[in-house]
């Protein structure tokens, strides 16, 4: 079980923190808003009505225990950049900020926010992958030039084992895991004799543009 704390109850930092505490986490949520943490207070472990922007109320009730804290202040650069620089003084080592343009993201990581989260830029993108890259199913970025993509087996995939596919020597990529829709199955690192069917989804790892290179 994690702790999180969410400042901030946007649309974005509310279903955040509901779907934290689904999962199980134990959740705070601050927002000076009060009818919005009536309309929260129900789902997490706690809900407060204070500034999100005080030194006080952060040092009050967020302590280096917190799993992550997400900042969601709206589109006001100055409030998130003044949360986050309490935050990393405080040593909360996982910040994660949601912005609305690539240039706060900018300025809240040299503040020192940890992630940054633009959701209209996110969601851009990967509507540009699944419409270009049709086989593509999820894609998880992790650090710079890597990622973690779920892809449907290409037709020149199937009916072939790994060990006969050898996407680390042709493509420079690792299958991590394969799933069977069909089967409700999820296989972690396969066996290399294991064969491809169209039913399957792949989930590998590598650089972006050797994952580009399976021409999904």
């Amino acid at each position: 079980m994690g702790q999180y704390a969410v400042i901030g109850l946007g649309n974005f930092g509310f279903n955040v923190a509901v779907s934290l505490a689904e999962m199980g986490h134990e959740v705070l949520a601050i927002d000076s808003d009060s009818k919005r943490i009536d309309q929260i207070k129900e789902n997490v472990m706690e809900a407060i009505v204070a500034d999100g922007r005080d030194k006080k109320v952060l040092t009050e009730f967020i302590t280096k225990n917190f799993d992550a804290v997400i900042v969601n202040l709206g589109e006001s650069i100055e409030s998130s950049a003044l949360t986050t620089l309490y935050l990393r003084e405080m040593g909360i080592k996982n910040i994660i900020a949601k912005v609305a343009e690539e240039i706060q993201g900018t300025i809240l990581k040299k503040i020192g926010a940890s992630e940054i989260i633009n959701p209209e830029k996110d969601s851009a993108v990967r509507l540009a992958q699944n419409l270009t890259e049709p086989n593509l199913i999820d894609h998880i970025p992790l650090a710079a030039d890597y990622s973690i993509v779920e892809i449907a087996v290409p037709d020149k995939f199937a009916g072939k084992s790994l060990r006969e596919l050898d996407v680390r020597k042709k493509y420079g990529i690792e299958v991590i895991a394969v799933k069977d829709i069909l089967l409700n199955k999820f296989n972690l690192i396969p066996d290399v004799e294991y064969k491809l069917s169209p039913d399957n989804v792949l989930v590998v790892i590598g650089k972006n543009e050797d994952i580009a290179k399976v021409k999904l």
